[in-house]
């Protein structure tokens, strides 16, 4: 198979904790970001939360502020200790408008961003976004045929993709393939009469219980010929 290199592409979702938040404000805060490549996580605001950001790491965590019992200098500190797995992690505080002036006097000693729940939609989920880098996700249900190059004859599953993004695709299979696994796959859009070719390595297994789906995640690795650049005209035409 003839294959475009272009760039390499990591398929790394991202990572984002919320703590302090209202049941409304996570939905919100879901809504505005479900879209791109990031899974969600929920802690209390509690002791148990400075261990949580120490031992994982989180790509941005949204904190609610005021911060209802632990001073928000304890997870500032949490994050940012040497060795603490969330070193780098965004800090975005959301507040009522009330309490945004005195959450932005933490800015620059650990804060990252403030927010408003009166402040528009485009306006919170940019300020999330532009802490990290994620490319745009497309739920979309196409056929797709995988088969694992070290293994061909034993591995070839007609299955579909649940959504994709430039940089990777979450597909509905029975047939699992290992982590790390290399498949080649051939993917249908619905308005394309050539399919997409190219091979994606599994990045990781779907979770059923969170993702409703039996599957696997995978990360593009290469495209045949211009495939690459169909696949984002096919998705820029969904953006528009």
């Amino acid at each position: 198979m003839a294959e475009e290199k272009d760039q390499p592409m990591i398929f790394a979702t991202r990572q984002i904790l919320f703590t302090g938040l209202g049941h409304d404000d996570v939905h919100r805060l879901v809504s505005l970001l479900e879209a791109f490549e990031v899974d969600f996580h929920r802690v209390p605001w509690s002791e148990q939360l400075l261990s949580v950001v120490d031992r994982n790491g989180f790509d941005v965590v949204v904190a609610g502020y005021p911060a209802p019992d632990l001073p928000l200098n304890a997870l500032v500190r949490a994050l940012r200790a040497e060795g603490s797995a969330s070193k780098h992690a965004g800090l975005v505080l959301f507040c009522p408008p009330g309490a945004v002036e005195g959450a932005e006097q933490m800015l620059g000693t650990g804060v990252n961003r403030v927010v408003s729940r009166s402040d528009a939609d485009l306006h919170i989920q940019d300020s999330v976004l532009s802490l990290i880098d994620v490319p745009r996700r497309f739920q979309l249900r196409a056929p797709i045929h995988i088969s694992d190059v070290a293994n061909r004859e034993d591995s070839v599953a007609y299955c579909h993709t649940e959504n994709l993004s430039m940089s990777g695709m979450l597909v509905n299979c029975a047939h699992q393939p290992r982590i790390g696994a290399l498949l080649e796959f051939s993917l249908l859009f619905p308005e394309e009469e050539v399919p997409i070719r190219g091979r994606a390595r599994v990045a990781r297994i779907a979770d059923p219980r969170r993702e409703k789906v039996m599957g696997v995640g995978a990360s593009f690795e290469s495209f045949a010929h211009c495939d690459r650049t169909r696949l984002r005209n096919a998705l820029s035409r969904r953006w528009h």
